[in-house]
C-alpha cells in the first residue's frame, strides 16, 4: 500500500509540477514562477509576462500565452498564440490560431481598438478587424478584413466602416464602402458595393449580391 501511495504521489507531481495556480511578472524572464509554466488561475503581469498554457483571469500590460487562452485577458495588449477560448479586452489584441477544426478553432470576443485573430468564430469589436482566414461571426468596426466570412460584417453606428473579404461571403457587409471577391449567399448594402466576380453587378450602389 505504502508503494502504491508513493507511486500515486510521485505521478500528482509530475502531472501537477508545471502548473501554477498565481503568476506575477515584472518582465520575462522576472516573474514567478518561469515562463515554462502553465497558468490555471489568475495572471497579473506589471509590464510583460509570459507563460505556456493559460486558463482563468489575465491581467496585465502585456500578456502572453504561447499555447492555448481559456477565459478572460484584460490588458494593453492581449496575445494569444493557439487556440483562444474566451475573451480577450484591450487596446490590441492578438490571435495566432489558424486551425478551422471545430474542436480546435477560435471561439469568443475580441474588444479592442485593433484585433486580430486567423481562422474566429465569435465578435471583433473596434477600430480595426482582421481575420487572416476565415471569420464566422459579426466583426464591427471602422474597417474589418477577413479572408472569408461567415455572418456579418458592418460598420460603426452600422454604416461607417469598410468592409473588405478577400475570399468568399456568405452573409452581409453593410458601410460605406463594401468589397467581395465573391458573393456565396448574401449582400452588401452601402454607398459603394463591389463584388469582384459573381454580383449582380461588379459595382453597384446600395445593394449588390448574389443569391
Amino acid at each position: 500500500m505504502k508503494k502504491i501511495i508513493a507511486i500515486a504521489c510521485v505521478a500528482a507531481g509530475t502531472l501537477f509540477a508545471d502548473t501554477t495556480p498565481v503568476m506575477v511578472s515584472l518582465v520575462t524572464p522576472v516573474q514567478v514562477p518561469s515562463r515554462q509554466y502553465d497558468v490555471t488561475g489568475l495572471r497579473l503581469s506589471l509590464i510583460y509576462g509570459e507563460c505556456q498554457e493559460f486558463t482563468g483571469l489575465d491581467i496585465g500590460v502585456i500578456g502572453n500565452a504561447r499555447r492555448d487562452f481559456t477565459g478572460l485577458a484584460v490588458g494593453g495588449i492581449n496575445v494569444a498564440a493557439e487556440r483562444l477560448y474566451g475573451a480577450q479586452v484591450g487596446l490590441v489584441n492578438w490571435n495566432g490560431n489558424a486551425d478551422t477544426s471545430w474542436l480546435r478553432r477560435s471561439v469568443g470576443a475580441q474588444l479592442g481598438l485593433l484585433n486580430y485573430a486567423e481562422s474566429f468564430c465569435g465578435l471583433q469589436d473596434g477600430f480595426v478587424n482582421i481575420s487572416g482566414a476565415s471569420f464566422t461571426g459579426l466583426q464591427s468596426s471602422f474597417v474589418n478584413y477577413a479572408h472569408d466570412v461567415y455572418g456579418m460584417q458592418c460598420g460603426y453606428y452600422i454604416v461607417f466602416g469598410v468592409n473588405v473579404a478577400g475570399g468568399a461571403v456568405s452573409g452581409c457587409q453593410i458601410g460605406l464602402v463594401n468589397y467581395a471577391d465573391r458573393m456565396e449567399r448574401g449582400c452588401q448594402i452601402g454607398i459603394v458595393n463591389i463584388i469582384s466576380q459573381n454580383g449582380w453587378l461588379p459595382v453597384c450602389p446600395i445593394l449588390n449580391g448574389s443569391f
